[in-house]
């Protein structure tokens, strides 16, 4: 009696899980007309870009970058100098964490004006 009814929940389990996913067998094919769709139409595109002519097609534009003012070095210079002071100031005091860090370049930072 106990053998039947652990074969029987196991049959059940097992039918259950088989049956459970059946919406993922019985897929549409309406994707595979959108596909079939959207690659026509990006043809017809192409097409129609390359029978533009050079002065038809939209132009980029690109942006100069401007030269750093000579306020702006001295301020990198600055930090950069700070920053790499903090190595012998980190081995001289065993600080290590970032919110010391920004303590000493605030104070080296404030110290070079």
């Amino acid at each position: 009696m106990l053998k039947k009814l652990i074969l029987s929940l196991a049959l059940l389990g097992f039918f259950g899980a088989v049956t459970l996913p059946s919406y993922t067998a019985a897929q549409t094919t309406t994707e595979d007309t959108k596909t079939k769709k959207a690659k026509t139409t990006k043809k017809k595109k192409d097409e129609k870009a390359d029978t533009k002519s050079d002065d038809q097609k939209t132009k980029t534009t690109t942006t100069k970058k401007k030269a750093p003012t000579a306020k702006q070095l001295a301020a990198r210079k600055k930090f950069a100098d700070c920053a790499h002071s903090w190595g012998d100031h980190k081995k001289a005091t065993g600080e290590k964490t970032r919110k010391e860090y920004n303590a000493y370049m605030s104070k080296c930072l404030k110290k070079a004006n």
